[in-house]
């Protein structure tokens, strides 16, 4: 299994990332290789919003189709994702939010591992630019939804 493991200092309140995060149904807004996302059931209270979400991701040529079953626990500030169905044998990933020096430390871990070998392969090979370009893709996104803290300055 593929693991990867990001931590960020950004200059953001912990909770804006949060939510920046915990809104699955945008993600097709910022992040350009998810072709549809459908949020299949929603269901909330104050501390937990849980979601299934159904993705199809696509770039050069390669297209799949995923269901993940999102839980955003707030009072915690932690969201986890789980695989439901796809063309993965695992797949799960963590966000985490707290303060930090320049405003929010964010950690982020994805694991995965596909069913397919050759996919696998490709994945094992390019997972480190595919993270970065989703992690750049967040960054991007909350400084064009929310202003830095005074901890950047």
């Amino acid at each position: 299994m593929s693991t990867h493991r990001e931590t960020l200092d950004l200059p953001y309140r912990p909770e804006d990332l949060f939510d920046l995060a915990a809104d699955v149904g945008r993600y097709p807004e910022f992040i350009s290789w998810i072709q549809v996302l459908k949020v299949i059931s929603e269901e909330e209270s104050p501390e937990r919003e849980q979601c299934r979400a159904e993705v199809t991701v696509g770039f050069k040529g390669f297209r799949e189709t995923f269901v993940t079953d999102v839980e955003a626990r707030r009072g915690e500030m932690a969201i986890d994702v789980s695989l439901v169905r796809g063309p993965f044998r695992k797949l799960s990933n963590t966000w985490r939010f707290k303060p930090g020096p320049k405003g929010a430390r964010v950690e982020f871990v994805i694991a995965f591992e596909f069913r397919n070998f050759v996919l696998q392969a490709l994945a094992d090979v390019n997972k480190g630019y595919a993270v970065k370009r989703v992690i750049d893709a967040f960054v991007a996104e909350a400084g064009r939804r929310y202003q830095r803290t005074d901890a950047s300055c």
